[in-house]
């Protein structure tokens, strides 16, 4: 009669495996979980772009989006301190008539971590194209 059973060193295997398979996957969660909550970004970006446009569409000398309501730092939301937004050109040379960039960033609420999103509005395709969060080093 033959026993037939994992022996300890197997078994111990086994559990060192499963807690690096673990480890892994947690880290990998949390970095998802940041990435996902610094997507109110894009959403903030791309309202300052189409608050930009809105503008331009009805005054083509319009050159002060600083001013706008949704172009401005703004207080913390569920899951980002304050929100600050920069631009390219900067916004105090801004001109209807060319391609722009809006930036938003913030640190993610209890992580210390900051994230960018880029929203860009190509003059020539009238269209707007974002950028993922990305963590900013």
């Amino acid at each position: 009669m033959s026993n037939r059973a994992f022996t300890l060193v197997e078994l111990l295997v086994v559990v060192a495996i499963l807690a690096i398979l673990a480890g892994v996957a947690l880290s990998q969660y949390s970095a998802y979980k940041n990435r996902a909550r610094a997507k109110d970004l894009i959403s903030l970006a791309g309202a300052c772009i189409h608050e930009i446009l809105a503008y331009c569409t009805t005054d083509a000398d319009f050159s002060s989006p600083q001013d706008l309501e949704n172009c401005r730092s703004r207080n913390a939301t569920r899951w980002l301190e304050t929100v600050s937004f920069n631009a390219t050109p900067p916004f105090s040379s801004f001109s209807c008539n060319q391609t722009f960039t809006v930036t938003a960033s913030a640190r993610l609420k209890g992580t210390g971590l900051t994230y960018a999103v880029s929203c860009t509005y190509d003059v020539q395709e009238k269209a707007i194209s974002c950028t993922g969060a990305q963590k900013v080093p």
